[in-house]
C-alpha cells in the first residue's frame, strides 16, 4: 500500500490549529490597499478560521492533520495509544535483578 500524501497546495494555504480549527489568510490584503481603512488592513493581517465544518473536515483530511476533532474519536485514539504503550511493557515481564 503506498503512503498517503499531503496535498501540497492546501498545505501552503491552510494550517490546522491544536484544537482542530482550520486557519487561513483572508483575501483582499495583497494589493489595492490604499483606499482601505487602517482598521480593515489590521483585521486582514490576522488569520481567520473557516466557518463551514464540511470544508474544514475536507481540508484536515487532505492535510492528514488532526483529521477528527470529535471528543469521542479523540478518546478512542488516546485509548488505542495507551494500549499500544502498555502492550510492550506487559510482554517484557517483571524485571530480573
Amino acid at each position: 500500500m503506498p503512503k498517503m500524501k499531503t496535498h501540497k497546495g492546501l498545505k501552503k494555504r491552510f494550517k490546522v490549529s491544536a484544537n482542530g480549527k482550520v486557519m487561513h489568510k483572508p483575501c483582499g490584503s495583497s494589493h489595492l490597499n490604499s483606499h482601505k481603512s487602517g482598521k480593515k488592513i489590521r483585521n486582514l493581517r490576522r488569520k481567520k478560521a473557516l466557518k463551514v465544518g464540511a470544508d474544514s473536515a475536507r481540508i484536515r483530511k487532505a492535510l492528514r492533520d488532526r483529521e477528527s476533532t470529535s471528543p469521542a474519536a479523540h478518546e478512542a485514539a488516546e485509548a488505542a495509544h495507551a494500549a499500544e504503550v502498555a502492550a510492550p511493557a506487559a510482554l517484557a515481564g517483571p524485571p530480573t535483578a
